[in-house]
């Protein structure tokens, strides 16, 4: 109710102010000539995040067709689904370098520090060329810091503290070297003891009377980070950027409510280096451009299971894990003309992946070369047309060898493989006189090589399937997007059909995938944003989407896909106040979900409210306080077994010097 109140009366109010930024998260759709797809890309910044969102999922899950999930508080693991893709099929980058590695899982986005980034890119509907063109779900690139701007020394610092000893601390800093060489550094911690409380079911989940209040234990988290990037002008026109970002995080492993770890424990660095050399415009219009780059991780657990009661038996200090690197050199060329726009890319890579810890003896590797193109062109001045495709060719090579998990010993024979895939989209756009009004339509054929991990499943616990198939996906999507006056409205109507999606089967023992999951989603995307007057601000968003299981096994079949609620709502409402203060409050709101393929397992609608003072003192210092989940919603259906925090405030001041 609420929701619908608030969007009459920015409709009632409406002036004749055209639309800014609407301080939760700016959608810029490009109405002017501009390479293929901008009219799909999202594009979120930095002042809809500083001194409200923690986690780079629920930032991500503000807009429609988006959802997340988390399996607790600060650095716990994180991922969303878009449009009802699952979040494994999701290709998560920073700078361009995809971060998902070989494990076949999805990215752990509570690993990402939003104080490191310019900007966050986001691509529902396809991968772009420029990504590799070759994707299911979309794209989620994290842009660092630029140097373009650095034309006389300035930075930030940005300091936070909050509920259960959470802190926060970044420094940016941007600096000229020379005329023609600019430098820009970024430093970043944060940490949170996750002590919050929670109700422990005492292992009896069905029997209330047993319940006591209890705190999560060994739930710590500490993460430090850093961005380097170095821009140069060379004599003849060219530029070279190097650009180094890295992180390393510890935690805790707290488990299950009614078991906690007390020695359990997590370690991981990420890395990535990238040199890029812009040659100057070869000939009119036609821009090159050539890349390096690099990303290394390294992820370790260890527990000691007698003391930790996970029901193993092997003694003393467990340690499991692994560490690989992946260098991807590729070549850009873009061809910018009035009529038409043309981008490629080729790009090989080399991915190797090596245990660590008691697993031991394994090797797998990945050479790959991929090529894709997209292109649009303007065949009337208010008619466009535009396509994409890209081929992709991969050779595993898995060296055996022996290697010990918790559960067991697992061995493994030398194995290697070949093969290829290739995806295919087009589309058609009109834009009216003056860009109010544009509609877009899309057809695609898109795929996802299976993972390493998923076909020869080195990880403990992880038995691989080296038959499995390509996942494939066949996408539909129409917008109609208008800007009238103050306020802009969009309504985008898409479907898509699942198949070969990966299922893992899990048993007692151990995890296998198949290719049992096929489904079909379809679904409308609404979005209004209105600014009707300088003292008001409001964003609207609401996702409607059905979701279906077409799986040929019996027990799946028909039902809802896991964690997809067929409805979703977020609004947000921001006022100016006398003397520089503004308030804003904003709800996220959804439907009922379902844990399990098998739709056994429910959750009920819920509804999270956010609120936030800010105060700019000066122009360049502004401080904010935030209430997170201020109604204080703690519910977990009982097969949970990660509680997640209720309400939580946070101070924050950002200054720039």
């Amino acid at each position: 109710m609420i929701f619908f109140l608030i969007i009459l009366f920015a409709i009632s109010i409406a002036s004749s102010e055209y639309v800014k930024d609407l301080g939760e998260t700016e959608i810029k759709t490009s109405n002017d000539f501009s390479p293929l797809g901008e009219a799909s890309l999202t594009e979120i910044t930095p002042d809809k995040w500083e001194g409200k969102y923690s986690s780079a999922a629920e930032l991500l899950a503000s807009l429609p067709g988006i959802q997340y999930y988390r399996q607790g508080g600060l650095g716990s693991f994180q991922t969303i689904s878009i449009r009802g893709i699952a979040a494994k099929n999701i290709l998560i980058c920073i700078d361009g370098i995809p971060l998902n590695d070989g494990s076949g899982g999805a990215f752990d986005l509570g690993q990402i520090d939003l104080n490191q980034m310019a900007k966050i890119e986001v691509y529902k509907d396809r991968v772009p060329a420029k990504y590799g063109g070759a994707g299911i779900g979309g794209v989620v690139n994290f842009v660092t810091q630029s140097v373009i701007s650095a034309k006389k020394t300035h930075g930030r610092v940005l300091a936070s503290y909050g509920s259960h000893q959470f802190w926060a601390g970044a420094v940016n800093l941007f600096t000229p070297v020379t005329d023609s060489t600019y430098f820009a550094a970024t430093l970043s911690a944060r940490h949170s003891d996750n002590d919050y409380e929670f109700t422990n079911r005492n292992g009896t989940p069905y029997n209330l009377e047993d319940d006591f209040t209890d705190k999560r234990k060994n739930a710590q988290y500490t993460e430090y980070s850093i961005n380097l990037k170095y821009r140069t002008l060379h004599h003849f026109g060219g530029f070279s950027t190097i650009n180094f970002s890295g992180f390393s995080s510890d935690a805790g492993n707290p488990g299950r409510e009614d078991s906690h770890t007390i020695l359990a424990g997590f370690k991981g660095i990420h890395s990535k280096i990238d040199y890029s050399f812009e040659f100057p415009e070869v000939v009119e219009n036609l821009f090159l451009e050539i890349d390096l780059g690099g990303f290394f991780q390294k992820s370790l657990s260890k527990s000691h299971y007698q003391l930790d009661k996970v029901g193993y038996n092997r003694p003393g200090v467990q340690e499991y894990g692994g560490a690989g690197y992946r260098i991807i050199p590729q070549f850009l060329a873009s061809y910018i003309h009035p009529l038409f726009d043309v981008n490629t890319r080729l790009a090989f890579g080399y991915d190797r992946f090596e245990p660590r810890g008691d697993s031991k003896d394994w090797l797998l590797e990945r050479i790959s070369t991929s090529g894709s193109i997209d292109g649009e062109y303007k065949f009337f001045k208010y008619f466009r047309m535009g396509g994409e495709t890209s081929l992709l060719y991969n050779k595993d090579y898995m060296e055996g060898g022996t290697f010990s998990n918790p559960s067991e010993s697992i061995t493994f024979k030398d194995k290697d493989s070949g093969n290829r895939a290739h995806s295919l989209r087009g589309y058609g756009k009109i834009i009216s006189p003056y860009s109010m009004l544009v509609a877009t339509g899309s057809i695609g054929k898109f795929f996802k090589k299976p993972e390493l991990m998923e076909l020869y499943g080195v990880y403990p616990g992880v038995v691989g399937n080296p038959k499995l198939k390509d996942e494939g996906a066949t996408k539909v999507e129409g917008s109609l997007s208008a800007a009238i006056k103050n306020t802009e409205v969009k309504a985008t109507y898409f479907e898509t059909w699942v198949e070969n999606g990966v299922f893992w089967v899990i048993t007692t023992a151990f995890m296998k995938p198949f290719n049992m999951s096929h489904g079909h989603i379809r679904g409308v995307e609404l979005e209004l944003e209105s600014n009707p007057t300088r003292f008001l601000r409001t964003l609207l968003r609401a996702t409607f989407q059905d979701t279906e299981n077409r799986s040929k096994e019996k027990a799946y079949k028909g039902n809802k896909l896991p964690l997809e609620p067929a409805r979703a709502y977020f609004a947000e409402i921001q006022i100016m106040l006398p003397f520089h203060f503004d308030i804003s409050w904003s709800i996220d709101a959804r439907s009922k979900i379902y844990s399990d393929a098998a739709n056994r397992v429910e959750q009920p609608g819920v509804v999270y409210h956010r609120g936030m003072v800010g105060f700019n003192p000066t122009e360049s210092t502004r401080l904010m306080f935030t209430v997170d989940n201020i109604t204080d919603e703690t519910y977990r259906n009982i097969y949970t077994p990660f509680p997640t925090p209720g309400r939580e405030v946070k101070f924050t001041l950002s200054q720039g010097f």
